[in-house]
C-alpha cells in the first residue's frame, strides 16, 4: 500500500518549518516526556466522565494543557501504535503492522529518539516496549523494558542487557525508572527525552484487571451504563463479526449480560485509577522539583478498547470505542483548553520537531499540531485516515477515513487481500454509536463515492501521499 503526503500537509510542513512556540525561543531545548498509555479508551480520564472514573493526575495534566477530543491511532495495536508514534509514519511503510515482538521497524527508519539524542538529547525508554528492535538501535540511551503483556506483579523485565524481576506493581516500578532516568540528566545537565509506556490498564496474562479492593470500591454500578450499543444486532456489518475473537471472547467475559459488562467497567477504570496514582508521582516530581517551566508532557493512549460496544471486547476494529484515545500536551508556550481538531499519534513527531526547531524529513506522514497551539479552533486536516493491513485478534484486513460527520470502512478477503468483502458507512452525527450502516442508501450515494475515491488513492495511487 503507498502512503504519502496530501499537498496540504506539505504545505503545513514546509510553511511551519523552523517555527517554534514563542516561550521556546529564548529558552534551552524543553525536556520531553511522552506517557504512553495502553488499552486507553478516549473517554477514560475524569475530565471525560465528571463524578464517573477518578484519575485526578492525569487531570491536572489536563488542566494545565491542550485536550485533543479527536485524537486516534493509524493502527489499534500495541506494536503498530508504537512504530507509528516512533516514526511519524504509518506501520504498512515503517514495516510494523502487527501485535507481539517479532515485528520490527525497518532499518532504514529513523526514529524520533534518535533525532533527539543527535541533537544532545539523552534518550530513555521505560515500560512496555512490545517491538523486535533493541531499543538501543533506535536511538534510546537508557532503556528498562518488558516485552508484551504479562503480571501487574514480579513481572521480567530488561535492564542494561539483563533479565531482573519487578517485586513490586508494574507501575510503579516503571515510574521509579523514568525517575530514575530524569535525575540522572539532570545531574548530566543535559535536557531528555524520555518514552514512558505503561501496561495498565491493558489486562493481565490472565484476562483480568487485577486491581487492589481498596480502588474497587470507589466504583459502583450505579456510576455506568451499558452501552447504548451494546444492543448492536450487527445487521449492516461484516458477517464475521459475529463469530470473531471481539465477539466470542465477550461473550466469555459474560458481556452477553449486561451485569458483567458493568462488572468489567468498574475493574477496566478502577485499574486506570491506579495507574493514575503512579504516573502523579512522575508528574509531581516534574512540578515540584524540576523543570516544570521547560518541560513538554504528551499523554495519549496505544489504542482504544472496546467494554461491551456492539458487545465486543478488545481493539483493531475501526469503531470508535477502538480507535479514538485520550491526548493531552502540556508544557510553557501551550494553551489550556480543548481542541475539536482530528489528529494521529503520528502527529507527535513533526509537532516535535516544529517546537525544536527541528528540519523534518519530507516523508512523514504526520501533521504538525503546531499551529493548532496557536489557534485552538483550526483544523489540521480534514479527515484521519485508518489501516490495519493483516488481520490482527481475529478482526479481517480493513480500512477506514473519518471524517468529523462520516466514517466510511472497508473490510477485505482475508485470503485474497485485494478482494473487496463489504463496505460500511456511518453517520457519525446522527449515529455516533456506529449502528446503522447507510453505505445502500439512496440519499448517500454521492457521500460513498467520494469515500471510494479517497480510499483507492490512499491504497492504489503511488503519486499520493497520506
Amino acid at each position: 500500500m503507498i502512503k504519502s503526503y496530501t499537498l496540504v500537509t506539505i504545505f503545513i510542513s514546509i510553511f511551519f518549518l523552523n517555527r517554534c512556540l514563542p516561550d521556546h525561543e529564548s529558552k534551552k531545548n524543553p525536556n520531553i516526556i511522552i506517557i504512553y498509555t495502553d488499552d486507553h479508551r478516549y473517554d477514560g480520564l475524569g475530565i471525560m466522565q465528571k463524578n464517573k472514573i477518578f484519575t485526578p493526575n492525569m487531570d491536572l495534566l489536563a488542566s494545565e494543557g491542550l485536550v485533543f477530543k479527536n485524537a486516534f491511532v493509524t493502527l489499534s495495536i500495541c506494536s503498530p501504535s508504537r512504530a507509528a508514534l516512533l516514526t511519524g509514519r504509518y506501520g504498512s511503510s515503517n514495516g510494523v503492522t502487527s501485535v507481539g515482538h517479532l515485528q520490527k521497524i525497518k532499518q532504514d527508519e529513523i526514529t524520533l529518539a534518535e533525532i533527539l539524542r543527535n541533537n544532545g538529547y539523552i534518550t530513555g525508554i521505560t515500560g512496555k516496549w512490545h517491538l523486535k528492535n533493541n531499543p538501543k538501535n533506535l536511538g534510546f540511551d537508557y532503556a528498562v523494558y518488558c516485552l508484551g503483556n504479562g503480571p501487574y506483579y514480579r513481572r521480567e523485565f530488561i535492564e542494561n542487557g539483563e533479565k531482573i524481576i519487578a517485586e513490586k506493581y508494574i507501575e510503579e516500578f516503571i515510574v521509579d525508572k523514568s525517575l530514575q532516568f530524569i535525575k540522572k540528566a539532570e545531574t548530566e545537565k543535559k535536557p531528555y527525552f524520555l518514552f514512558h509506556c505503561t501496561q495498565v490498564p491493558h489486562m493481565n496474562h490472565r484476562f483480568d484487571w487485577n486491581v487492589k479492593e481498596k480502588t474497587l470500591i470507589k466504583y459502583n454500578d450505579s456510576n455506568f451504563t451499558i452501552p447504548l450499543n451494546w444492543y448492536d444486532s450487527l445487521e449492516g456489518k461484516p458477517a464475521y463479526l459475529s463469530s470473531s475473537r471481539s465477539r466470542q471472547q465477550a461473550l466469555k467475559y459474560g458481556y452477553g449480560h449486561p451485569d458483567s459488562v458493568i462488572h468489567h467497567m468498574r475493574k477496566y477504570y478502577a485499574s486506570l485509577t491506579e495507574m493514575d496514582q503512579e504516573i502523579g508521582r512522575l508528574i509531581n516530581y516534574i512540578k515540584d522539583q524540576s523543570d516544570w517551566g521547560n518541560t513538554i508532557i504528551i499523554l495519549m493512549g496505544d489504542n482504544g478498547w472496546f467494554l461491551g460496544e456492539h458487545q465486543f471486547t478488545s481493539k483493531v476494529l475501526p469503531y470508535e470505542e477502538s480507535i479514538r484515545v485520550p491526548l493531552i500536551v502540556s508544557g510553557s508556550g501551550i494553551p489550556k483548553g480543548f481542541s475539536e481538531s482530528l489528529v494521529l499519534n503520528i502527529d507527535v513527531f513533526p509537532t516535535l520537531m516544529d517546537i525544536l526547531k527541528l528540519p523534518m524529513s519530507e516523508n512523514l506522514h504526520g501533521i504538525s499540531m503546531l499551529p493548532i497551539f496557536q489557534n485552538t479552533s483550526l483544523q489540521i486536516r480534514d479527515h484521519v485516515f485508518y489501516e490495519a493491513p493483516d488481520s490482527q485478534l481475529g478482526s479481517y484486513p480493513l480500512y477506514a477515513i473519518r471524517n468529523n460527520r462520516w466514517k466510511y470502512i472497508q473490510t477485505f478477503d482475508p485470503e485474497e487481500p485485494d478482494q473487496l468483502m463489504f463496505e460500511e458507512l456511518y453517520d457519525l452525527k446522527s449515529d455516533p454509536s456506529e449502528i446503522y450502516n447507510l453505505v445502500d442508501k439512496t440519499e448517500t450515494l454521492d457521500i460513498v463515492s467520494v469515500f471510494r475515491i479517497l480510499m483507492y488513492n490512499y491504497l492504489y495511487e503511488p503519486s499520493l501521499e497520506m
